[in-house]
């Protein structure tokens, strides 16, 4: 077993995007119970209660693995088991959130008792961060627009 402050150097150790995209990967392939119900319910509140595309297990930065991530809006939500309990995994779960949000994200964090439980309640508490997002990221509201080059050669066909 790992003392703590094994555990705490290889945390802040700066990963491999390489090996992190392969555990991305790795978690689409094999969601929680918890991610998958979620999953559903995005896609069928997608166009209703929320707008945009969301992506599954998404990298954020060159550190971070979310569980959903809408990016029109800049909005990640975290699916958060019983392994979040943890003092140290609690610890970590603020540290990062914090660095998401100090680069422009808004954070939804949500227990699998939330995703599983209460249908209503959920999707009022997905739209509710929705709004909030679409709130902190004005730009996203505008639609992204290729490079010159690239909307000058789609112009010339």
């Amino acid at each position: 077993m790992l003392s703590t402050l094994a555990r705490v150097r290889r945390r802040y150790a700066r990963p491999d995007p390489e090996a992190l995209a392969l555990v991305a990967q790795a978690r689409r392939e094999r969601p929680t119970r918890a991610e998958r119900a979620l999953e559903a319910l995005l896609n069928e509140v997608n166009g209703h209660a929320l707008e945009g595309r969301f992506r599954r297990e998404w990298v954020c930065g060159e550190r971070w693995l979310v569980d959903f991530y809408f990016p029109e809006v800049r909005l990640a939500i975290e699916v958060d088991g019983g392994y979040h309990r943890s003092t140290f995994q609690l610890g970590w779960d603020l540290f990062k959130t914090a660095s998401l949000e100090a680069a422009g994200l808004t954070v939804l964090r949500l227990t699998n008792q939330e995703v599983l439980g209460d249908r209503a309640r959920l999707v009022a508490k997905l739209r509710q961060a929705w709004r909030k997002a679409r709130a902190n990221a004005p730009a996203a509201r505008r639609p992204m627009r290729p490079p010159p080059a690239a909307r000058t050669r789609a112009s010339a066909r």
